[in-house]
């Protein structure tokens, strides 16, 4: 769920209902800053993302649910009637290898203790709530997982620049086992 509040978004969002749904989610370096117009005032990479709904809110702040497609990479802003940008996709690496595979076992294991919930003892319809893929889609569930943590937009956006699945599903680890709570 984002929400969108500067008019200059809202009608980029109305032009992605009218077009192909495509959205570029991308996080500003500072959050003061009304109005970014350069590539220093975002970060470098985003999620190419689909408008799945949106609703205007009482005070006209926009609210969008979008679904990822992929990750890019900035190229070029483009300042006209709203903020575009030319962008490139980022191709995944050891998405699919034995590694990732192993590590997926590891996320889903470090994730229970971390949200301190055992999957094992939930009926299928509680678990379908948490949205957790299986370990068959590495690159899903690192994306899934990431989400989820408790962590500061720096170590999302690290993850989010990772193309290595495997480096990400490490680094994942290393910040569930991190925030783990002391027993």
């Amino acid at each position: 769920m984002r929400f969108v509040s500067e008019w200059r978004q809202n009608d980029a969002v109305e032009c992605a209902i009218t077009g192909d749904r495509r959205v570029l989610v991308v996080a500003q370096r500072r959050g003061a800053d009304n109005d970014p117009k350069t590539l220093e005032s975002l970060y470098p990479v985003g999620v190419t993302a689909s408008v799945i709904d949106r609703q205007t809110q009482v005070d006209g702040v926009l609210k969008v649910s979008v679904s990822g497609l992929q990750r890019t990479a900035i190229v070029r802003l483009i300042n006209d009637e709203f903020l575009a940008a030319e962008v490139v996709p980022i191709e995944e690496e050891r998405g699919q290898s034995p590694e990732a595979a192993t590590l997926s076992r590891a996320v889903l294991d470090a994730y229970q203790v971390y949200a301190n919930v055992d999957f094992s003892s939930l009926p299928a319809g509680p678990k379908a709530r948490f949205g957790l893929p299986s370990i068959g889609d590495p690159s899903l569930l690192a994306d899934t997982v990431a989400p989820l943590l408790s962590i500061g937009i720096e170590q999302r956006q690290q993850l989010l620049e990772t193309s290595d699945v495997v480096t990400r599903l490490e680094k994942i680890l290393d910040l569930m086992n991190a925030g783990r709570p002391a027993n």
